[in-house]
This record gives structure tokens, sequence and C-alpha cells, in this order.
């Protein structure tokens, strides 16, 4: 009678593991491949599609951890919350390492805190500083609802960027001096792409078989520099293979056509990746 009244009892359901926790003034999500991240509650950019998903932009992360090996020197300028930084990690292993520069303070606790739950601390090295040409504080403006538009403030930048502050800049060749070569760059900093490798190009010229992988949006670029010097600048540095990242794989670009592409993210190499 017993046996029969306790094998009749209900049993429990399987409750689902939770992959989003909210924590007052943050929230910690499980990324799909099983990583935790920190995540900035007000953002409504880049938190949602994190939180729901754990994914963010999946075509330029499947194409890091393509070319990416264990051991793998990175830099990376814009880590942002540190979506890609912490892909990185996970596939450069204890042997390689990630200089991730970020300048916003509002993401930088978040950044730091995420590399550390991880236990990636040996492997990356935060850099609280915004990547430039020439070392000096800078203005720095950002959007309360739009953390991955945070951005080196200049003349126009528009009223609704109402966070400003001032940032420390640092040319990336005075704090790697040491770095004997980098194996991929990675940059997202919204139209200072031009600023942080012209900050660079010592370990550039030092890197032969460097690969960048950036953001590029010719109007924001044009508001520093001229995206066509700066195109002829990367190419005159031996980056002659520009390819396009699309979500189906690589589309090769033909030179001289990068001012013409309002906004896409990039590949671009010395040689030919297929």
């Amino acid at each position: 009678m017993l046996r029969r009244l306790f094998s009749s009892r209900p049993v429990a359901p399987r409750v689902a593991r939770s992959t989003y926790c909210f924590l007052g003034t943050r929230a910690v999500a499980l990324t799909h491949s099983g990583l935790k991240i920190f995540l900035d509650v007000r953002d409504i950019g880049m938190t949602p599609h994190i939180a729901l998903s754990g994914e963010w932009e999946r075509q330029v992360e499947n194409l890091l951890r393509r070319l990416l090996r264990p051991g793998a020197q990175v830099v990376e300028v814009g880590a942002n919350m540190g979506y890609h930084t912490l892909a990185m990690a996970q596939v450069i292993g204890d042997a390689g390492h990630v200089h991730a520069f970020e300048a916003n303070p509002r993401v930088l606790a978040l950044l730091r805190d995420s590399v550390t739950v991880n236990g990636f601390n040996g492997r990356v090295t935060v850099h609280g500083a915004a990547a430039v040409a020439s070392a000096g504080p800078v203005a720095f403006a950002a959007h309360p609802q739009n953390i991955g538009s945070g951005h080196l403030a200049q003349a126009d930048t528009v009223a609704s960027y109402s966070e400003r502050f001032e940032a420390r800049g640092v040319r990336i060749d005075d704090v790697l001096a040491g770095l004997p070569a980098a194996d991929l760059m990675r940059l997202d900093c919204e139209g200072s792409e031009p600023l942080a490798l012209r900050g660079a190009e010592a370990l550039i010229r030092r890197s032969p078989d460097l690969l960048m992988m950036t953001e590029w949006d010719a109007p924001m670029i044009a508001v520093r520099e001229d995206p066509a010097g700066f195109e002829a600048w990367l190419r005159g540095l031996g980056f002659d293979h520009v390819q396009q990242i699309m979500p189906d794989g690589l589309r090769l670009l033909a030179p001289g056509n990068l001012p013409d592409i309002p906004h896409a993210d990039l590949l671009l190499s010395r040689r030919p990746i297929a």
C-alpha cells in the first residue's frame, strides 16, 4: 500500500533552465555558446537580442570563430558589453590574448565583470580608453537607450546623445608596444576606425598575417576622414582583399567601392580568404 501511494505521487514538472536574470541595475544572460554576459537593462539596441536569443551579429561571430585559432593575439576596439570579446576569448584559449579597448564607463564595468565571471582574466586585458591617432583627452557621447552608439563626439553630434564625458585617448602603438604581432583586429567604434588604426600603424606593419574585421559606415567615417583616402591608406598597407561579411558568406569588393557603401561589416586581409 505504501509503495503504491509513493509510486503514484505526481512527478514535479521539469523547470526550464533560465538564460536571463534581472539583477536590479543590470542583468546577466547566457549566450548561445554558454558564456555569461552582464547587460545594461536600459539599452534597447543590443540587450533585448542577447537576452532573448543569446546572439548578437551572428555572421560576425561565426567568421571570428572560423578565423581564430588557439593562441591568437587579438586587438579589439569598441568592445562594448563584451559579446564578441567573450566569444574570441573562448576560441583562443589560455595561450591567446585579447586586448579590448572600451572608453564608455557605462559599459566598462559590465565588460570587466563579464570577463571575470567567465574566468577569462588571464586571456583578456580590458583597456578603459578610446583608441585614437594622438594620445590625450577626448570628448565622448552616448545615447541612453542605444549602448552601441557611443562615439567620439564631434561638433555635429545630435542633442539626443545626452550622455557626455571626457575619456582617455590612447594610441594602440603606445599601449601595445611590446606586442610582437597581432593576428586579428576587430573594430566597431562608430566612425572612429581611421583614428584607431592610424594610431596602430606600427603594429599593423609588423603583423604580416594580420586580419581586420571592422564596421564600415562611410557617412560616420567622413566626419573624421575622407573615406576614399582611408581606403587608399589601408590598401597601401597591403590590405588589397576587402570583403563584405554577408549572412551567407563573404563578398569581394572592387577597389574604390568603399566610399559608396553606407554601412557594412568588412574583412580586410593581405591574402585571399575564402
